[in-house]
């Protein structure tokens, strides 16, 4: 069996099923008697349908937590699934209330997808044999995801419009966070320095920097002396945002005006001297340049409080007992 198989199996657990795992005290092995964490319109949801999807999460936990903290972070995933479980129960309903429908087709494209992260046919049948699936329930349970999908998209996606005074609007009230810092575009001239070799590259960049006070074409001395990758571009660095350089360069640079070069700058790396090619000040791009990356924002947003709205008027509408103490004070 491949290396991918761990991560599979993993995965696998996470969306499928359950991988029987005994030995963490936190985790057991399900009783004859099937514990009811909760009913949704007389159909339960058990302890084996929050472990089958709490399984994997523990597995991935406990490699960054221990003790106290795990045990906490194990409550919270098992209260999330919890709820998680009983809105994709009553938005399956929903969907079949709705008399929506799954094509087979569909169903063969994510089987066939997941076929596709195995060497071969058999590979994968044996990971779904280890997790005790059959492709019959496997196919199920897809079907059972599409259909939540579907019903969601048709009652909340597809009912949510962008307008343009929204993008307007919102572009206005957060200008800030789309603001383009002050950038210059600098020439540099650099000479790379080691401790062995450091006071001969200091008395050289020196003499470079007393040529340019005398009046050195500055990218003549770059393609003269300069051991930077840019020389192919005579030093160019092309445009440089403020914070994105070394403190001690930026202090220098952006005190520059167009034309004017630094003195010589030490860096653990070397010594550099920069040249002023062209400043921009602080700008805004125009509404239309950032409007497709608002209406993404404003569509997630619409989608959480919808999406949000429609599922709580289903529970709303809905018969849920919550049978255990664990969760009871969670479940809004």
């Amino acid at each position: 069996m491949s290396r991918l198989i761990p991560k599979l199996t993993i995965f696998l657990a996470a969306v499928l099923t359950a991988a029987q795992f005994f030995s963490s005290g936190l985790l057991s092995q399900p009783e004859f008697t099937e514990k009811i964490l909760a009913v949704v319109n007389g159909n339960p949801i058990t302890q084996t349908d929050v472990d089958e999807i709490l399984n994997p999460i523990y597995l991935q936990y406990k490699n960054t937590y221990s003790g106290k903290e795990l045990e906490q972070k194990m409550e919270i995933a098992r209260s999330d699934i919890l709820k998680q479980l009983i809105e994709d129960e009553l938005m399956l309903e929903e969907a079949k209330r709705q008399e929506l429908k799954i094509e087979d087709s569909e169903i063969d494209k994510l089987v066939n997808d997941l076929k596709a992260n195995f060497n071969t046919p058999d590979e994968f049948l044996a990971v779904l044999e280890n997790q005790n699936v059959s492709l019959n329930e496997l196919r199920n349970r897809y079907r059972k995801q599409l259909l939540i999908k579907k019903v969601a998209d048709k009652e909340v996606l597809a009912k949510i419009i962008i307008s343009p005074s929204e993008i307007s609007e919102y572009y206005e009230k957060n200008k800030e966070q789309y603001k383009i810092p002050e950038q210059v575009r600098l020439r540099n001239i650099f000479l790379q320095a080691k401790k062995e070799n450091e006071a001969e590259v200091a008395k050289n960049i020196n003499d470079i920097y007393e040529q340019l006070k005398k009046g050195a074409e500055f990218v003549e001395l770059v393609e003269k002396y300069s051991q930077d990758t840019n020389i192919v571009d005579s030093g160019d660095t092309g445009f440089m945002k403020r914070g994105s350089m070394r403190k001690e360069i930026e202090d220098a640079v952006f005190g520059l005006k167009e034309g004017e070069f630094t003195p010589p700058i030490k860096t653990p790396t070397g010594y550099y001297i920069f040249r002023l090619e062209e400043k921009q000040p602080v700008s805004f791009p125009p509404a239309e340049q950032v409007q497709e990356k608002i209406r993404g924002q404003l569509y997630q947003q619409k989608v959480k409080e919808k999406l949000k709205a429609w599922v709580n008027a289903l529970k709303n509408s809905a018969l849920i007992e919550i049978k255990t103490d664990l969760f009871k004070n969670k479940q809004n």
